[in-house]
């Protein structure tokens, strides 16, 4: 199935906040992070074009943070 909407600002989700990474997660990029601060949040994805939702948890580096935001004001 293919990701229709990403949903970051509805009911049970929460902002970006700094945890510690002790096992390893996978950031917003790709990259493998652990033994390291990062940014955790919860989003809802949809999925397919019928109301299908499933929680989801994002990791994200600082700079990770910095560039996603510059991309999608300079969009």
């Amino acid at each position: 199935m293919r990701i229709t909407q990403v949903i970051t600002d509805g009911c049970d989700c929460y902002p970006w906040r700094e945890v510690y990474a002790w096992f390893p997660v996978k950031t917003i990029s790709g990259k493998r992070i652990w033994m390291d601060r990062v940014f955790k949040r919860k989003i809802w994805i949809v999925w397919g074009a019928s109301f299908h939702m499933e929680p989801e948890v994002e990791y994200a580096t600082m700079f990770e943070l910095i560039a996603d935001n510059e991309n999608r004001y300079n969009a």
